[in-house]
C-alpha cells in the first residue's frame, strides 16, 4: 500500500465513520501522515480515525494529535457562534440571507467539529444588502462600503474572516452571470441546522450544483485541497433524498460542467469511499482516467494550491503572479475538455484583463 493509499483508508474511515484493522505507527510514519493531512485540509479526518480505531501511538504523537483535534474543535465552535449571531442580526431585521459551504456543509459530517474550517462565506440578494450592510455596521461596527463593485465585501469579526457575497459565482460572461445570479435567487432558500440554529442555505440540489462550481473554479485557477471534494461527498450522501438529480444534471449541461463533474465524481467514489449510488452519473473508464490526472494536481499542490509553488502569496510580486498563471494556463489547457466553454472564455477574455491589471499595480507600486 502506498502512502496515498493509505491516507485515503484513514479519510474513508473518518468521513464515513469506518472501523478499520488496528495497527501501530511509528513517530516518522504519523508525522509522515499529518503533512499530508494538513496539506489536504483532512487532519480532522485522519485523527477522528486514528482516536476511533484506538491505533497504536508514541506518547509525543497522542499528544501532538488532541492539540489539533482541541484546537479544531475551538475554532469550530468560534465560528458556529459567529454564524448564529450573524443569522441574529440579519434574520432580525428580516433580510434574507444564505450562509453557503463551510459551518453549513459541515454541520453535515459524522463529526462537525473534525472538519478543518474556513471563513464564513454569505449571500445577501441585491434588494437587501444595503440593509445587510447597515445591520452589520449596528451591530458589529464593521465598516463596509455597500457601493463597490466587488464579488463580494470582505470584513473580520471576533478573530473570523467574513465575505458577504453580492453573487456567488463570477463569470467572465455577463450574460452566463446573470443566468447562474438568476437561478440562485429563483429556488426557495433551505435551511441547515448548525449547532442546534437553523441557518438558512441553498436547496439541497442547488447546495450540490455550487458547492461543485466553486470547487472547480478554484481548481482550475489556483487549486483546492482533498476538503472540497470531501464537502461535495458529503453533501451528496447526506442529501441524497433531497436532491432533484433532474435538475442538478440539466444544471451541469446548461454551463457544460458534466465532464468534469465526473472526472471528480470519480475521485469521490473510488478513493474517498462516495457510495456508486449516491452519484447521479455514470462513471466511465475515461472519466476515471481524467480523475486520476485531477488527483495527481490536488495531492502535490494542496489548499488552493499553496504547496509546491517557489513563491508567496503579494499582489506586487511579479514572480508570484506569473507562477500563478503560468500553472492557471496550464491547469486550464491540460484540462480544456473538462469545460471547453469557461476555459476557452478564462484564456482568452478573464485571463488577458489580469494581466493588464496587474502590469498597472506594478507600474504603480
Amino acid at each position: 500500500m502506498t502512502k496515498q493509499e493509505f491516507i485515503f483508508t484513514l479519510i474513508r474511515s473518518g468521513l464515513w465513520q469506518q472501523k478499520i484493522e488496528h495497527f501501530d505507527m511509528t513517530p516518522f510514519e504519523y508525522k509522515a501522515v499529518m503533512v499530508e493531512a494538513e496539506k489536504q485540509c483532512v487532519a480532522g479526518l485522519v485523527i477522528d480515525c486514528l482516536r476511533m480505531n484506538n491505533m497504536g501511538l508514541q506518547k509525543k504523537c497522542v499528544i501532538h494529535m488532541m492539540k489539533v483535534h482541541n484546537s479544531l474543535e475551538l475554532e469550530n465552535k468560534r465560528l458556529d457562534d459567529n454564524v448564529i449571531a450573524l443569522h441574529h442580526i440579519l434574520n432580525d431585521k428580516g433580510i434574507e440571507y444564505i450562509v453557503v459551504k463551510g459551518q453549513v456543509v459541515g454541520s453535515l459530517y459524522p463529526k462537525p467539529h473534525m472538519r478543518v474550517p474556513g471563513d464564513i462565506d454569505f449571500y445577501v440578494p441585491p434588494k437587501f444588502l444595503q440593509n445587510a450592510v447597515d445591520a452589520l455596521n449596528e451591530k458589529w461596527n464593521v465598516d463596509l462600503d455597500g457601493s463597490r463593485k466587488k464579488m463580494h465585501l470582505a470584513f473580520k469579526y471576533n478573530g473570523n474572516n467574513f465575505e458577504m457575497h453580492r453573487y456567488l459565482k463570477y463569470f467572465p460572461s455577463k450574460k452566463r452571470l446573470k443566468h447562474f445570479n438568476d437561478i440562485i435567487d429563483r429556488y426557495p432558500f433551505d435551511e441547515l441546522s448548525v449547532s442546534g440554529t437553523k441557518i438558512q442555505t441553498l436547496n439541497p440540489t442547488l447546495n450540490v450544483f455550487y458547492t461543485f462550481v466553486h470547487l472547480y473554479g478554484h481548481f482550475i485557477k489556483l487549486g483546492v485541497a482533498l476538503r472540497q471534494l470531501c464537502d461535495l461527498a458529503i453533501l451528496l450522501h447526506e442529501l441524497r433524498e433531497q436532491i432533484d438529480d433532474e435538475l442538478l444534471l440539466d444544471l451541469l449541461s446548461q454551463f457544460g460542467y458534466t465532464r468534469a463533474f465526473k472526472a471528480i465524481g470519480s475521485i469521490m467514489v473510488g478513493q474517498l469511499g462516495l457510495p456508486a449510488t449516491d452519484f447521479p452519473l455514470q462513471i466511465t473508464s475515461k472519466d476515471k482516467r481524467m480523475g486520476i490526472r485531477v488527483l495527481r494536481l490536488i495531492w502535490k499542490h494542496g489548499n488552493w494550491g499553496e504547496y509546491e509553488r517557489s513563491y508567496k502569496k503579494s499582489d506586487k510580486n511579479f514572480t508570484y503572479f506569473w507562477e500563478k498563471t503560468y500553472y492557471r494556463v496550464y491547469n486550464q489547457i491540460l484540462f480544456f475538455q473538462l469545460s471547453p466553454k469557461e476555459n476557452f472564455t478564462l484564456l482568452f477574455s478573464e485571463l488577458p484583463k489580469k494581466i493588464r491589471k496587474q502590469a498597472q499595480n506594478l507600474k504603480h507600486s
